[in-house]
């Protein structure tokens, strides 16, 4: 059971456009039991997933009546999947909103239509190439060596393995905090180990080991040196 106190197969989900961002949105829900209503204007689209739809219809998800009607007023949560046109996503949130779905996921293209749909009362707002982007920039910067998990704007946490120049060193002798601003929280005796929270400031660091530590964005970059 959810939060909200319902189970996966009590759950309706509706999306709103079936481009590729849509598509990939449904197909990932498809393998979960859980109710999926679709709307999009290119009835091939429909077709395609029919099998896996409590319900399917083709139409303009800027139409309130045809959302009513398709019912997306049952739905825990829409995800407005269109960013192609900022009238259509926005119509279609104010629609979904008007309708009395708890939580509206829109997909946007920029910066200004992400402001306007938070405005509108949206309640995620999303930008896959952005986030893609940022994906593309820490492989190449850290050359896939570290993971990095962005916890809002200004926190991420990232897990590496040690640097050879690490082994046989303390982490008051390396001065991890105030050189790299790393804020330790464990460490793993091998990838994919279970994370260990308990260390000291003296213990001596061992050769593939990998870290897990808080780090402030702004600060990210100090970390590619270690990587290469």
């Amino acid at each position: 059971m959810d939060k909200e106190g319902k189970s996966m197969s009590e759950r309706t989900i509706g999306i709103l456009g079936l481009g590729v961002f849509g598509s990939s949105v449904l197909e990932a829900l498809s393998k979960l039991d859980m109710n999926i209503i679709a709307i999009d204007n290119h009835e091939e689209r429909i077709n395609q997933f029919e099998p896996v739809l409590a319900s399917g219809i083709v139409g303009d998800i800027t139409d309130e009546e045809l959302l009513q009607a398709a019912g997306i007023d049952t739905c825990d949560t829409v995800v407005v999947a269109t960013g192609e046109s900022l009238e259509s996503s926005v119509l279609a949130v104010m629609h979904c909103k008007s309708l009395g779905v708890p939580r509206v996921i829109a997909k946007v293209k920029s910066r200004t239509a992400k402001r306007v749909l938070e405005k509108i009362g949206a309640d995620s707002v999303i930008s896959p190439e952005f986030e893609m982007g940022q994906s593309l920039a820490q492989a190449i910067l850290f050359h896939n060596s570290v993971d990095v998990f962005k916890l809002d704007k200004n926190v991420s946490i990232v897990e590496m393995k040690i640097p050879n120049s690490w082994v046989g060193q303390s982490l008051s002798q390396l001065d991890i905090r105030g050189k790299y601003k790393l804020n330790v929280l464990g460490f793993r005796e091998q990838e994919n180990a279970p994370l260990d929270v308990q260390f000291g400031p003296d213990d001596l660091l061992k050769a593939d080991t990998y870290i897990m530590a808080i780090v402030n964005n702004q600060h990210l970059n100090s970390l590619a040196e270690l990587s290469e």
